[in-house]
C-alpha cells in the first residue's frame, strides 16, 4: 500500500492538518492537497507516525489488521508496516532495519568466523556504520550457532544506537538479553545490558539507565576469570555509561572518578576507538565546569585519535565540542563555523539525532547574536528531527529555546503554542528538570506582560524554582537572571533600597551556583555584576576589587575575550572615578548611580549570553617601568620618555601614588592592581619583597600581560633575584651588569616608545 493511500484512509482532516503543522507545512488546501505536500516533505519519514499519534490509534490499527496489541509504539508499527507492505517515506537503509526479524531460537551448527565480526567491528569504529549493518545481514543468512546469531544482534543493535535509533536498538537489546539468558551466557547478557543502558541514557531516561546497570554488574565479576580481556571491556563500558548518566544529572565530580576510571581501562586494552571517546567525556566535562585548559587538551588528543582511526561520526563529534569551546569563550563566530562543519559531517552520515544537535546549537548561536529569524528556523529543523527520537528532555529544551526565540521577536502567541506542547509532554511525568524547565518557560513569556499582576506570576514562578533544590544549574540561573531583571525594573521605577538589597541576594545566589557547580565563566560574570552593584552603592573601592578578582578567573581559565572585555571595563571605569567620586560627595539620587552603572546592560548581556566583543587590542604607551623594595627604595628605573617630556612634577606624582599605595599592594601579592594618575595608569604586582610597576598610557589588558612577564622572568632567574635582595639588604645600587640583564629584559617584552 502506498503511504498516501493509507494517511487518506485512516487520517480525517483534522489529523491530517496536525501531521502538516508538526512538519511545519502550510495549513491551506483541501485534505488531498495537504497529503501531497506531507508525503513530498523533505522531513516527513513514515516512522514519524507513532511519534506523532497516541497509542490508541496504534493498538486500533493493529486490531483492524490482526496485529499483536503490545511491545513498544516503534515495534507496534513496524508490525503494521510490514504487514501493509506501506512504501515511501523511508529510506533503504531503514527499510532493511525495520524489515529484520528479531534473534530467531532454533540452534543451527556452523561457528561464526572471527574474521567476519572483526570486520564488522572495524567498520563501526571507522564510522561505516550503514556498511557494517550491511554485513551483519549478510551473516545473518547463514546457518549459525545460537550464540553467534545472538552476537550479531549485539552488534546490529550497537550500529542502531550508533545510528540515533535508540528505542529501535532498545527493542532488539531486550530480546537479545532474553534470548541469551535461556543459554546461560553471561557475557553476551551484559553486552546486551551495556546496549539497552546506552539506549535508555539516550532516551532520557537516566535512571533506567543506572538501574539497569547496577543491577547486572555483578555478571562482569563472574566471567573475569573465564574471559578476562572481556571483562575488562564491559567494565571500561559499564563505568563509562555511569560518567555520561552522572553528567547528565549535574553530579560532575562522580561523573569525572567513573570516566577516569573508564579511561584507565581502555588504555589497559589499547581500545584506541574507547579512549578517544572517554577523553571527549573528559572534555565536556571540564568544559562545563569552566576549566577550559583543560577541555581544550582533552578535546585535542580525542580528535588526533578519531583521525587516526578515520571515523568521520566522531570527528565530526570532536568539532561540535570544540564548538561548545569557542562559545564559551564567546567567540561566538568560530563556534558557528565548528558547529556547520559537524553538521556537514553527520549530514552525509546520516545520524539523525546528532544532526537535530546540530541543528538546535546553530539555533542557539543566532539567538545568542540576536538573529531571532535564523534561530527559529535551525530550532525548528532541530525539533523536526527530535520529535523523531522523542529523547523528551531534548523536546522540551528545544521547545524551551524556541519560546526565548520566538519572545526576543515578540510572538507571544506562538511562544504560547510551544509552552502548550512542552505541558503535553510533561503531562504526568515527575522528573524535576521537566516539571522546572516548563514553569521557566511560561513564568518567561508572563514577564513580557504589560499587566502587572502577570509580571507578579513570574515573579513568584521564578522566586519558587530558585528556593527548590538545584536539578539542572542552567535552569536555576535563567530563573535568577530573570527574577533579577524584573527586579532591576522595579528599582529603576521605586529606587526602593529594600529592591537592590533583593539584587545583592540574588548575586549571592549565582555567586553560590557557579562555585558549586565550578561554572567559572558565570563565577567571572557575576563578580562583574557584584561590581557594578557595589557601584550603586557607592563604594569604588570594592567595586574595582571585584573586577579584578573577575578578571583573574578569566585569565586563570582560559577566557581571555571575556578577561580583555572586563580589563575594558576597569579602565572605563578608572576614567569615570572623578564622576563616581562626584556622585559619593553628594550622596547621589539611585536614578543617577544607575545611570551612570549601566547595570540593566550587563544583567541584559548576562541573560542573552551573546557574544563577547572586546576592543581591538592595542599596544600602549609607555612611561616608566619600576621595581621597588618595600618602603618605596627603587632598584631598578627605566625611563621611556626624554628628560624634557618627563618633568621631575611627573615623577613625583607617580612616586606619591606609589608610596598611597604601596601598603596596601605590598599586602596582596598575585594580582595586578591599577592606579589612576592624570591620563596614565600604574599597574602595580607584589612579589615578596620587590613592587613592580609599570607606568603606560592607553589599554592596559596587553600592559599587563606583559607586566606578568617580566615579573615572571625576574623572579625566575636566581642570578637577577639575589642581586636584588642583596641590593634590598645593604641599602646599594645594583651593580651595572645586573641592570643591564634587567634592562634586556625589558626590551624583549615591553614595546618602544611611540
Amino acid at each position: 500500500m502506498d503511504i498516501k493511500e493509507f494517511l487518506d484512509r485512516h487520517l480525517g482532516k483534522e489529523e491530517v492538518k496536525y501531521l502538516a503543522r508538526c512538519l511545519g507545512l502550510k495549513l491551506t488546501g483541501n485534505k488531498t492537497e495537504l497529503l501531497d505536500s506531507i508525503v513530498t516533505c523533505e522531513y516527513f519519514d513514515r516512522d514519524d507516525i507513532p511519534k506523532i499519534f497516541h497509542r490508541d490509534f496504534l493498538d486500533m490499527l493493529s486490531r483492524k489488521y490482526s496485529q499483536p496489541v503490545s511491545g513498544l509504539k516503534d515495534v507496534a508499527w513496524k508490525r503494521i508496516v510490514t504487514k501493509l507492505k506501506l512504501d515511501g517515506g523511508t529510506s533503504a537503509l531503514e527499510e532493511k532495519i525495520a524489515e529484520e526479524p528479531f534473534v530467531k531460537t532454533q540452534i543451527l551448527d556452523e561457528p561464526i568466523a572471527k574474521d567476519k565480526t572483526l570486520t564488522v567491528e572495524n567498520l563501526i569504529v571507522e564510522g561505516g556504520y550503514e556498511e557494517a549493518y550491511n554485513q551483519i545481514l549478510k551473516l545473518e543468512k547463514k546457518p549459525l550457532k545460537i550464540e553467534d546469531k545472538i552476537k550479531c544482534q549485539i552488534l546490529k543493535s550497537n550500529v542502531l544506537n550508533k545510528l540515533g535509533k535508540y528505542e529501535q536498538s532498545l527493542d532488539l537489546s531486550l530480546n537479545v538479553y532474553e534470548q541469551s539468558k535461556k543459554i546461560n551466557d553471561s557475557i553476551l547478557t551484559m553486552d546486551a545490558v551495556l546496549n539497552m543502558s546506552y539506549s535508555l541514557w539516550k532516551i532520557g531516561k537516566f535512571d533506567d539507565s543506572l538501574a539497569i546497570i547496577d543491577k547486572h554488574e555483578d555478571l562482569v565479576e563472574n566471567h573475569k576469570q573465564k574471559e578476562p580481556h572481556k571483562a575488562i571491556i564491559q567494565k571500561a563500558t559499564l563505568l563509562r555509561i555511569r560518567g555520561v548518566n552522572f553528567h547528565v544529572l549535574g553530579k560532575l565530580n562522580k561523573a569525572f572518578e567513573f570516566y577516569q576510571q573508564s579511561l584507565e581501562l581502555w588504555e589497559k586494552s589499547d581500545n584506541k576507538q574507547e579512549i578517544s571517546s572517554t577523553l571527549n567525556n573528559l572534555g565536556v566535562l571540564c568544559r562545563g565546569k569552566g576549566e577550559l585548559h583543560k577541555a581544550l587538551e582533552y578535546y585535542q588528543r580525542s580528535l588526533a585519535i578519531y583521525e587516526e582511526l578515520n571515523n568521520e561520526d566522531d570527528i565530526a563529534t570532536s568539532l561540535n565540542n570544540i564548538a561548545n569551546l569557542y562559545r564559551n569563550q564567546g567567540d561566538l563566530e568560530r563556534a558557528l563555523d565548528f558547529y556547520r562543519k559537524s553538521q556537514a559531517t553527520w549530514e552525509k552520515i546520516g545520524n539523525q539525532s546528532n544532526i537535530a544537535l546540530s541543528f538546535c546549537n546553530i539555533g542557539e548561536i543566532f539567538l545568542q547574536q540576536g538573529n531571532i529569524d535564523n534561530a527559529i528556523e535551525y530550532l525548528q529543523k532541530s525539533l523536526r528531527l527530535r520529535e523523531k527520537v522523542g529523547n523528551k528532555h531534548e523536546l522540551v529544551l528545544t521547545r524551551f529555546y524556541l519560546i526565548s526565540a520566538l519572545l526576543d521577536n515578540r510572538r507571544t502567541k506562538d511562544a504560547q503554542k510551544h509552552l502548550i506542547h512542552i505541558k503535553e509532554i510533561v503531562e504526568g511525568e515527575t522528573d524535576p528538570f521537566l516539571s522546572q524547565i516548563t514553569r521557566v518557560s511560561e513564568a518567561m513569556i508572563l514577564k513580557t506582560s504589560t499587566r502587572i499582576r502577570n509580571k507578579a506570576k513570574a515573579e513568584e514562578i521564578f522566586q519558587k524554582i530558585i528556593e527548590e533544590d538545584i536539578v539542572d544549574y542552567s535552569i536555576t540561573i535563567v530563573a535568577l537572571l530573570n527574577f533579577a531583571e524584573l527586579l532591576l525594573d522595579e528599582l529603576r521605577i521605586t529606587g526602593d533600597t529594600e529592591v537592590l538589597a533583593m539584587l545583592k541576594s540574588i548575586s549571592l545566589n549565582l555567586l553560590d551556583v557557579s562555585k558549586r557547580h565550578n561554572s567559572y565563566l558565570l563565577l567571572a560574570k557575576t563578580y562583574c555584576l557584584q561590581s557594578h552593584l557595589a557601584l550603586i552603592d557607592l563604594d569604588l573601592n570594592r567595586a574595582r576589587s571585584l573586577l579584578t578578582q573577575a578578571q583573574f578567573i578569566a585569565d586563570d581559565k582560559g577566557m581571555w575575550r571575556m578577561a580583555r572585555k572586563i580589563s575594558s571595563e576597569h579602565d572605563v571605569l578608572l576614567s569615570q572615578t572623578d564622576k563616581w567620586e562626584a556622585l559619593v560627595e553628594k550622596n547621589a539620587p539611585m536614578i543617577e548611580r544607575l545611570e551612570l552603572a549601566q547595570l540593566s546592560n550587563i544583567m541584559l548581556r548576562m541573560i542573552q549570553d551573546g557574544e563577547l566583543t572586546p576592543p581591538k587590542l592595542l599596544n600602549e604607551e609607555p612611561v616608566l617601568l619600576l621595581i621597588l623594595a618595600e618602603g618605596g627604595m627603587p632598584l631598578f628605573f627605566k625611563n621611556y620618555h626624554t628628560e624634557g617630556q618627563l618633568n621631575s612634577y611627573l615623577i613625583g606624582g607617580f612616586l606619591s601614588a606609589i608610596n598611597a599605595f604601596s601598603k596596601e599592594t605590598f599586602s596582596v601579592e598575585g594580582s595586578i592592581e591599577r592606579i589612576k594618575h592624570n591620563e596614565f595608569t600604574m599597574l602595580t604586582k607584589s612579589f615578596e619583597p620587590f613592587l613592580f610597576c609599570y607606568i603606560m598610557k592607553g589599554q592596559t589588558y596587553a600592559a599587563m600581560q606583559k607586566l606578568e612577564g617580566f615579573v615572571y622572568s625576574i623572579t625566575s632567574s636566581v642570578t637577577i633575584s639575589n642581586e636584588l635582595l642583596k641590593s634590598v639588604k645593604t641599602s646599594k645600587t645594583l651593580t651595572l651588569e645586573s641592570s643591564k640583564a634587567i634592562e634586556d629584559i625589558a626590551v624583549n617584552i615591553f614595546p618602544s616608545k611611540r
